[in-house]
């Protein structure tokens, strides 16, 4: 089935869906930092103690990393930070 859209029709679209898709990242971004900051991990240099690694777009967290972050396959933050 095909529809025939005016300009107007089709620029509302646009905007409707581009607005629809910010707020789906938005929402995946805070899904994203709070396991960041929950979620314990093991690390090997850590020996051990299991604790969150933490996010970089978080304020209560100091990890200033995404290297071992469990989340950092499926984050949308396009400013990830890695170590050396």
């Amino acid at each position: 089935m095909q529809y025939i859209l005016t300009e107007e029709e089709y620029n509302a679209l646009k905007k409707r869906q581009y607005h629809e898709i910010a707020a789906s990242r938005d929402q995946l971004q805070a899904l994203c930092t709070k396991i960041a900051v929950t979620m314990p991990i093991s690390v090997d240099w850590r020996k051990g103690q299991d604790q969150p690694w933490g996010c970089i777009l978080s304020e209560i967290t100091d990890s200033g990393y995404c290297d071992d972050c469990p989340v950092q396959t499926i984050c949308p933050n396009e400013d990830k930070e890695w170590s050396q």
